[in-house]
């Protein structure tokens, strides 16, 4: 059974319309990246093996991710109590996920065990997307959880397991690993969107989410890039163009 409730695309489109101050300039933003260099790259991919790198500095995000949840779980104040059962789901939803990418590395000879991947220097751009989460889990800014990391990165890191799940089937070393996103990210993103309340762009409180919305993208578009040598740090405006 699944973790995650069946998407209602209806219920998406109608969110979409009443965010469309924040989902336009994610949307922009998120499809911009996806014709970065990193894509290109990932459709020549021929041999698993080349995938190393990027599967190291991945495992690292995603090993970390949950503790980053948990800490925005544990940290929830009394006011923002009916929050912590979308932020324990989700802690739960990615807990074994770094695991499910290990076996899978180990299994197609990528890394020999766990310390090859611990021995892994992490870019400074990972470590630059991973710290985004942390200060906004320090701030204990639910708005700003929700724009930026459900509704901003999970859609990136949507698109990113949209692309890598079939590329790796194709490959003959398709895993659970990469196709469970698709359904667990586009699941966070949607469910993020509930949460926010509505905003004139031109407001003060508008852009400060806007803004922190697009720098998380930005962050993860830099972060996947370095894992294959490119070091490009894209910036948008707050039409995320």
């Amino acid at each position: 059974m699944s973790l995650y409730e069946e998407i209602d695309y209806q219920k998406l489109e109608l969110l979409e319309k009443k965010h469309n101050w924040i989902v336009e300039p994610i949307y922009k933003a998120s499809t911009y990246v996806k014709n970065m260099p990193f894509y290109e790259w990932l459709e020549n991919l021929e041999n698993p093996s080349d995938f190393k790198e990027a599967g190291c500095q991945l495992y690292y995000h995603s090993d970390t991710f949950p503790k980053v949840m948990g800490l925005m779980l544990a940290l929830t104040p009394l006011n923002e109590s009916a929050m912590m059962p979308f932020y324990a789901k989700h802690t739960y939803g990615e807990s074994d996920h770094s695991q499910m990418l290990l076996n899978w590395m180990m299994k197609h000879s990528l890394v020999k065990n766990y310390e090859e991947v611990k021995d892994t220097i992490i870019t400074k751009e990972t470590n630059a997307c991973v710290n985004y989460a942390y200060q906004i889990a320090i701030e204990q800014d639910r708005e700003k959880w929700l724009v930026g990391l459900n509704s901003g990165i999970e859609r990136c890191s949507n698109d990113f397991f949209k692309a890598i799940s079939p590329k790796m089937h194709n490959l003959n070393v398709g895993n659970e690993y990469f196709d469970v996103h698709v359904e667990a990210d586009e699941h966070h993103s949607i469910m993020g969107l509930n949460y926010i309340e509505q905003y004139d762009p031109n407001s003060k409180r508008g852009q400060i989410l806007i803004s922190k919305a697009l720098e998380g993208i930005e962050l993860w578009a830099s972060m996947i890039h370095s894992w294959i040598g490119i070091y490009t740090y894209p910036k948008f405006d707050l039409k995320g163009n």
